[in-house]
């Protein structure tokens, strides 16, 4: 497969791109992930809820960033390993989104959990 490059060498052609968000997810959910983040207006999992606290951002976003990291080096790897398989269409993108898609859903089941369970306290 020939690689090249739409969009004035920016946006690549063909299923590259999908990679590429791979990439940009898991390098973005690294320090969430490491809890380096701290609470702010601009990169997170922001809710008022998370703001609440910086025990509650720190948790909620370290979770978020894990299951984000996890989601994208999955994606990733299924991207490399079967990119003959997947062919053209819907497959190939669904392999990115599907995975962050639950893993953002994850996410928000997890922050309902420590919500309750920070009311039980």
């Amino acid at each position: 497969m020939e690689s090249h490059v739409l969009w004035s060498n920016w946006v690549p052609a063909g299923d590259e791109w999908l990679l590429a968000i791979c990439i940009v997810t898991a390098v973005t959910s690294l320090p969430l992930a490491l809890r380096l983040v701290p609470p702010n207006c601009v990169y997170g999992f922001r809710t008022r809820f998370t703001r609440s606290s910086r025990e509650v951002w720190f948790d909620a976003n370290a979770f978020a960033g894990r299951a984000m990291l996890a989601a994208s080096v999955a994606s990733a790897f299924l991207l490399l390993v079967e990119p003959v398989r997947l062919g053209s269409g819907w497959g190939p993108a669904a392999i990115v989104f599907v995975p962050m898609a639950i893993a953002t859903l994850a996410a928000w089941v997890y922050l309902r959990h420590l919500r309750e369970t920070l009311q039980r306290r």
